[in-house]
């Protein structure tokens, strides 16, 4: 879906919601309220391929390696403050994560236990990527208004989650596939209103500020959910980069090597999910997205070898890298 087509959706959805505000409407907040804890269960699997090229060979040397992991973690919630505006900090703490990956041909069984701090890789200790720690043993605290707004981000201190897909963070990689952040109208709606909620790139801060993209959210319709009467609402949205300022696809892994220079993009991302939101209660019962990503990225320049200077050209392609969530209450 290109960004133009997704205006073209957009106007199309949101004229037609025009429509649909004849029937009952329903005012779609959150409730924060200090000391309420809830532990999600998310379950993500990732399918791909990504490709390597050097271009410094002729023929190009090319190598492509097909990816699959699945990923099952427990995160709990805990609102620690509701302020006189009814906005809640809500801390997240993950679980034991554990991650099957085959990868090239190769498969790996990981667990991470934030608590104890360990890592084992097919059952043998290892120790965790130093970047990694703080955000493995850390809260991440989201600030979030009763709109659904995301008014502050706080990760744990020293936390570098970046760089381990070429540049993306991956806390909002995170947030981006679970959509944690859907952002309600101010106004009561009725069923078929659809609206517009503003989502980041998955980069560092730098960066997502500049390619911020938008999700049409429409209202589908009301469901009843072990007695509970829950709006359902769908979303739908696309971003499409030409090409990342030069460096700040690299956010927070350091420069690269003297001589050389790396460019992202073209970069293609969507989603499409849904949620089921408690209306009493204004919690979220449980949500499912799909991210599906195409991404290049070129590095060239002169690296010094051990045998001397080295000519640098390479590209790594990333393509159909899909993202399925399921986040459902434990």
């Amino acid at each position: 879906m290109s960004a133009r087509l997704l205006c073209v959706l957009l106007a199309l959805c949101l004229a037609s919601s025009a429509f649909a505000q004849g029937g009952d409407r329903i005012l779609l907040r959150y409730q924060w309220n200090v000391g309420d804890e809830i532990t999600w269960q998310v379950v993500s699997e990732t399918t791909g391929t990504v490709t390597m090229r050097d271009l410094t060979q002729d023929p190009v040397a090319e190598n492509t390696m097909e990816m699959w992991t699945r990923a099952t973690m427990p995160m709990t919630l805990v609102v620690e403050s509701v302020d006189a505006d009814g906005n809640g900090t809500i801390s997240y703490r993950l679980g034991v994560i554990d991650m099957d990956t085959v990868q090239g041909g190769q498969q790996q069984y990981i667990q991470i236990d934030p608590d104890a701090g360990t890592m084992t890789v097919n059952g043998e200790e290892q120790e965790l990527p130093g970047q990694m720690m703080p955000g493995m043993l850390g809260d991440m605290k989201l600030v979030i208004s009763p709109l659904g707004e995301m008014l502050d981000v706080q990760m744990p201190e020293g936390t570098d989650m970046s760089g381990f897909f070429g540049g993306m963070d991956m806390a909002q990689l995170m947030r981006l596939s679970q959509q944690s952040q859907m952002t309600f109208p101010e106004q009561p709606v009725s069923v078929g209103y659809s609206w517009g909620t503003s989502v980041a790139a998955p980069f560092g801060a730098e960066v997502s500020d500049m390619f911020d993209t938008t999700v049409v959210a429409t209202l589908a319709g009301l469901e009843t959910v072990d007695g509970v009467q829950c709006a359902r609402i769908d979303m739908v949205g696309a971003m499409d980069i030409a090409e990342l300022p030069m460096g700040l696809g690299m956010a927070g892994r350091g420069p690269l090597p003297e001589g050389l220079e790396m460019v992202m993009g073209p970069m293609h991302i969507s989603i499409q999910g849904s949620f089921l939101f408690d209306l009493e209660a204004g919690k979220i019962v449980s949500t499912d997205a799909t991210v599906l990503m195409d991404m290049d990225q070129h590095i060239s320049g002169t690296a010094e070898g051990p045998e001397g200077p080295q000519q640098v050209e390479s590209e790594i392609a990333v393509r159909d890298l899909l993202i399925d969530t399921t986040v459902t209450p434990l």
